[in-house]
């Protein structure tokens, strides 16, 4: 995305264009999964930006609805850009449980009737739908989780 295209999409959020905002949207944006604030981080590491302050940016996004925050049954978020493919609602991932590597999923349809407890979670799509196996690398080399 053009730097010119990422200030206006921050404009558009009412956010500033701080280099270190642009620098995370447009990482955020080109990753082909979502990335944890230590990964962002270490691929910034270059940058004139401390952790803390990638972390903030990440936060801003998210309540500006540029990113989604995710976290998949480990003690890790991970950021991923709202407007891909899948759009704003939640959408499946798989997590390999040997070696951590998160894979978005295509899209599925669930349908669930007369769930008690969670009806109204199901309605407004306040969940997230995970897969936890080991990945095919991970297959290949035969790790045991």
């Amino acid at each position: 995305m053009p730097r010119d295209q990422l200030r206006q999409t921050l404009h558009e959020a009412d956010l500033r264009a701080t280099g270190a905002r642009m620098a995370v949207l447009e990482l955020v944006r080109a990753a082909s999964t979502p990335l944890s604030h230590g990964e962002i981080a270490e691929l910034l590491r270059d940058g004139p930006w401390n952790r803390a302050t990638l972390y903030r940016n990440l936060i801003d996004l998210e309540k500006a609805g540029l990113v989604r925050r995710t976290q998949l049954g480990e003690p890790v978020w991970r950021f991923e850009y709202t407007a891909k493919k899948h759009g704003v609602r939640s959408h499946p991932h798989f997590l390999c449980s040997a070696c951590g590597k998160m894979v978005c999923l295509p899209e599925l349809t669930l349908h669930l009737e007369g769930v008690d407890g969670c009806r109204e979670a199901i309605i407004r799509g306040a969940f997230e739908i995970q897969l936890r196996g080991r990945c095919d690398d991970c297959l290949r080399k035969g790790s045991r989780s």
